[in-house]
């Protein structure tokens, strides 16, 4: 029983995923992440969560929201993120590109690759609990939250 079309496409998408994270090893990255986040689908899913983003010593609290296409269920997913290219903070807040292909029954993992229009890459691994099924790709934008002001107790 051969692959179909759509069957090669993913599988491709998913192994240039997986190698992206080893030639990301070769250089050091320029800041850490990770984030908590839950999503669900119908065909369109919908996904929200929330992080701390660690760069130049400081941490950096952030919301992610986005959508995904071709998927169905929904998960509690923890990630953890290696972040390259990040010169300045404000670059690492933006609307990121990403193609995925999971399956996640009970609990699974993976790793995701993310890029947005500052070139900032974020290799993701993630574990995943849940019921989910993905075959596309999706879009999630990252909002740095507002700093606290130093006079407010």
């Amino acid at each position: 029983m051969g692959l179909t079309r759509m069957g090669w496409m993913v599988l491709l998408a998913m192994l240039a995923i997986s190698s992206g994270g080893a030639w990301a090893q070769d250089g050091r990255s320029d800041a850490r992440m990770r984030f908590s986040s839950t999503s669900f689908g119908l065909l369109v899913g919908y996904s929200q969560g929330q992080g701390v983003l660690e760069f130049q010593g400081e941490q950096y609290p952030f919301t992610i929201s986005g959508f995904k296409l071709a998927t169905v269920g929904i998960a509690r997913v923890d990630a953890l993120g290696q972040v390259y290219r990040l010169r300045e903070v404000d670059d690492f807040a933006g609307r990121y590109v990403a193609v995925d292909g999971a399956l996640t029954l009970i609990q699974g993992g993976g790793g995701t690759m993310l890029r947005n229009g500052h070139g900032v890459t974020i290799y993701l691994q993630n574990v995943q609990k849940g019921l989910d099924l993905t075959l596309g790709g999706g879009s999630f934008s990252i909002t740095l939250a507002e700093a606290a002001d130093p006079a407010t107790p």
